[in-house]
């Protein structure tokens, strides 16, 4: 193999995910793995420091993965161990990795919703968009990560039109309309406090209001400023951040969907026997668990709301084999694309030298037909065929035939 395809292949090959996720860690564990914004930002500028080429970090309820392009998957699992609770062994028991081809089908599986804990559901997609942000304003997303998440965007995109891998309302904010309509037969004037209004937050508010019209909603935030305008929004109540005890203390219903690393619902705030549906659907969790032993109170998890869907999630794989296939062909234009990249500089070289031939030789500088023919059957024949050497020739002679039959 000659250099340049060594080089070619070293490339494609470097494109890394290490991670963790539902399939092998239960909330708690994550827990522990979970990546804050403000470390993501940490992470990112650490990446180039260690000569990361490109870099990202996902970090969700369900998941938390970086990807970078290194020869070395091992750079990644460093920088994740450096900013999470954990220690390299937990790490490594608990996680997986991917390179080349099979990250970049990792990666169109979680934009799609194939690798979510709720098959179909895209709240995956937002998320990867705004990490994918966050890494470009931090100048950590380079060109081939970038065309990398834009693929991912697309296939989400395809997959979504052409199959019914998301039908129905499914999604884990869904799924908590879900319950607390099945736990509470009249909501009629019940009090439902949302503490935390993020995005994830803004998902659950447009489900509050489409579906339990009848309910007082009320809007909780560590920043007073986000829950009041989220208020205004969705014509609901705002509660000031400093009066959450009392507004917990009242609500018959509470989810929980905020980003913090430290409690925020506390046992304090709750007497024995009055009745509390909660659902803390954030990761860490911010529920405090001795919160589930007071009389009265249910208390559920991230992943206990998400069990309720799996009539649906079996209804949706039928259609997996549909979203493999489209996949497949994303794929295959991720690789054309990128083999594409590296040819262009000799196509170029040769575009140039055949200009050059043809007024030097032929007396012409304007043979731009017959070039752009040569040049387009020359990139084809590359993507069938790597050997630049044998193939550059090719065009050139297919070039000299061209004015040879011209002249004859």
């Amino acid at each position: 193999m000659d250099a340049a395809n060594t080089t070619y292949n070293n490339s494609l090959n470097s494109f890394c995910i290490v991670g963790i996720n539902f399939r092998k860690s239960n909330m708690n564990v994550r827990n522990k793995f979970s990546i804050t914004p403000d470390q993501s930002i940490v992470l990112l500028n650490q990446a180039a420091a260690k000569k990361v080429a490109g870099c990202l970090v996902l970090s969700t309820c369900n998941r938390t993965e970086i990807y970078g392009l290194s020869p070395d998957p091992q750079v990644l699992v460093e920088m994740f161990c450096d900013n999470t609770d954990s220690t390299r062994e937990e790490f490594l028991e608990q996680s997986y990795s991917f390179s080349g081809k099979d990250a970049i089908e990792h990666l169109f599986k979680v934009s799609s919703g194939l690798d979510s804990q709720i098959i179909g559901d895209y709240e995956i997609l937002s998320q990867l968009k705004h990490s994918a942000k966050i890494a470009k304003e931090c100048g950590s997303l380079n060109s081939f990560m970038e065309r990398a998440i834009n693929y991912a965007l697309q296939v989400s995109k395809e997959i979504k039109t052409k199959t019914k891998l998301s039908s129905g309302t499914v999604s884990v904010s869904y799924a908590a309309i879900e319950i607390i309509k099945e736990k509470i037969k009249d909501l009629t004037n019940k009090k439902i406090l949302l503490v935390g209004t993020g995005k994830f937050g803004n998902h659950i508010a447009q489900n509050l209001e489409d579906y339990l019209p009848g309910a007082v909603i009320s809007f909780a935030n560590r920043t007073n400023e986000k829950a009041l305008e989220l208020a205004k929004q969705y014509d609901a109540e705002f509660v000031s951040y400093e009066n959450l005890p009392d507004a917990a203390g009242e609500a018959d219903v509470i989810i929980v969907s905020s980003a913090a690393k430290n409690y925020t619902i506390l046992p304090s705030f709750f007497n024995a026997g009055k009745s509390h549906l909660i659902l803390d659907l954030s990761v860490p969790q911010n529920v405090h668990p001795d919160v589930k032993n007071i009389t009265g109170i249910t208390l559920l998890n991230v992943d206990e709301v998400s069990r309720i869907l799996d009539k649906t999630i079996a209804n949706r794989q039928a259609e997996v084999p549909k979203a493999l296939a489209i996949i497949n062909e994303t794929l295959g234009s991720l690789e054309d694309w990128h083999r594409q990249q590296f040819n262009n500089p000799l196509l170029r070289i040769v575009k140039s030298q055949l200009f050059q031939i043809s007024e030097i030789y032929f007396s012409e500088n304007n043979d731009y037909e017959n070039i752009h023919k040569v040049v387009s059957a020359l990139a084809v024949r590359l993507k069938e065929k790597d050997n630049k050497g044998c193939q550059a020739l090719l065009a050139l002679n297919s070039y000299l035939q061209m004015n040879y039959e011209k002249a004859s």
